[in-house]
């Protein structure tokens, strides 16, 4: 019978992780993510009766999910292996600490596994940050505004203590009979609060005005040489979809990382070409290129008089696969076009920033954009196709945990325009769309920076302050449980 136990516990498990991938891809469905942890959970109440057990489902989680997720990115071996033992070991500690805070009393439980899951993911995201925030497993809740709103009080590690906690209170409901109306409670008044807060974020604050914006990008198969193409041959490109944009009354336009690779005099011709477009168009440009006699990733601002507002230096680089100078993290802002104020609300320019692709996978620059009270970031980025759904999802948070629009022109993935609020305004896969321009208007808001710019992660603080009150709680029901044991 215990052998017959453990299998169970670990066809939970393996459940678990197949939904966990199922959820991530090929479907990209919170929904699915809303039940995932849910049978790894029960199995963990029910089931488990060692930190062997434990151990064994955690793995047998991550395996199932990881594996299949390894192959679908198609990462190099080396990055794949590495990654995907560490992001196990990740895995193992959150289910073992679930296990021991599962046996405490309801509903204290469910939400003590709410703040393992924020203490892991939180050295998750710190010890080996390779994609920083993308590695978050709640990472396509961004598909749903309403959940992602609490993001704005506490970040992504807000929304994996809601994830874990409300499976976990859903778990408790289902397998422990005595105590399935504190868990359902527990749950409903979770839920209330989460959705509370959205409606406010939504549909109670209202912007101030709005902004139009462009979003321009391609893929190197569209270009004659590929990433190598010479700035006058993408030039050919770039300006038919500036044309368009304007057309569209844009303001800002911004176009995709490293979209022009230039140096010496070629470097020169092509950033006066760019502002006398800027100046004839009467249009703020965001320009992503390589500087090869820097060597390094650029944002060149051009104002609407062909003036150089400055340049953002790219900090944040993948490890193994981007080799050159990395930035020293320094900001940039500048007031930008005039939003269009809504009522008789005085009009004023918005605030603009800059990121670059991996920079946007992080949160220590948006955090401090966000404290500046930037209303617009340009984010230029280049991805590839097996990360492209990915990266966007990602990005998304850095809008709603600052307040801010992202306007993201994107080679080799998806340009996309998103608002404060977190809805994707409108977007183009340049994989099958080609080369494209997108145009929307955001919403520009005048509030001060949110909770989670001003703060960070404190609720990793708070989750690991929260386990220590809990403790003597929990070493109670521990006690408890191997009293029982024993007379058993």
């Amino acid at each position: 019978m215990p052998q017959m136990r453990r299998l169970s516990l670990l066809g939970l498990a393996a459940a678990s992780g197949l939904l966990l991938f199922a959820a991530d891809f090929p479907l990209h469905l919170y929904l699915v993510q809303a039940v995932a942890l849910v049978p790894l959970l029960a199995g963990l109440m029910r089931l488990a009766r060692s930190t062997v057990d434990a151990l064994l489902a955690g793995l047998v989680t991550a395996l199932v999910m990881l594996v299949p997720l390894a192959v679908v990115l198609e990462f190099p071996l080396a990055m794949a292996v590495g990654l995907g033992a560490y992001m196990t070991v990740v895995w193992v500690l959150m289910t073992v600490g679930a296990y021991w805070v599962l046996r405490g009393p309801a509903p204290l439980g469910a939400f003590c596994a709410g703040a393992v899951a924020v203490a892991v993911e939180w050295i998750d995201f710190n010890l080996v940050p390779i994609w920083g925030t993308a590695q978050c497993f709640a990472r396509v809740w961004s598909a749903e505004p309403w959940a992602v709103q609490i993001v704005e009080l506490a970040g992504m590690l807000g929304l994996v203590f809601v994830v874990v906690s409300a499976q976990g209170l859903l778990a408790g409901a289902l397998v422990d009979g005595r105590s399935r109306a504190t868990h359902v409670v527990a749950l409903v008044l979770l839920l209330a609060g989460v959705g509370g807060h959205a409606y406010y974020a939504l549909h109670v604050r209202q912007p101030d005005g709005a902004v139009r914006v462009a979003a321009m990008g391609w893929t190197h198969g569209d270009l004659p040489r590929g990433r190598r193409t010479p700035p006058a041959e993408v030039l050919k490109i770039y300006r038919p979809l500036l044309d368009r944009a304007v057309r569209h009354r844009a303001r800002l336009v911004v176009s995709p990382e490293t979209g022009f690779r230039m140096a010496g005099e070629v470097k020169r011709w092509t950033l006066a070409e760019l502002s006398d477009l800027a100046r004839r168009h009467r249009v703020t440009l965001a320009v992503g290129y390589f500087d090869e006699d820097r060597n390094d990733n650029r944002i060149a601002f051009l104002g609407p008089a062909g003036e150089r507002l400055g340049e953002y230096v790219k900090t944040h680089l993948i490890p193994t696969i981007e080799r050159y100078r990395a930035g020293p993290g320094d900001l940039l802002t500048f007031l930008g076009p005039p939003m269009r104020p809504v009522d008789r609300r005085r009009p004023r320019r918005v605030r603009v920033g800059g990121m670059i692709c991996q920079d946007d996978n992080f949160t220590d620059l948006s955090r401090r954009y966000g404290v500046r009270r930037v209303d617009v970031m340009a984010a230029p980025t280049n991805d590839w196709a097996q990360v492209k759904s990915y990266h966007l999802e990602n990005s998304v948070f850095r809008a709603v945990e600052s307040r801010y629009a992202v306007v993201r022109g994107a080679s080799n993935g998806i340009s996309a325009i998103v608002a404060p609020d977190g809805r994707v305004l409108t977007r183009a896969d340049h994989f099958h769309d080609g080369p494209q321009v997108i145009v929307a208007d955001v919403p520009v808001y005048s509030t001060g920076p949110t909770l989670y710019s001003r703060w960070g992660d404190w609720i990793a603080l708070a989750a690991l302050l929260g386990l220590v009150a809990a403790f003597p709680a929990l070493r109670r029901r521990w006690a408890r449980g191997r009293e029982g044991t024993l007379r058993g």
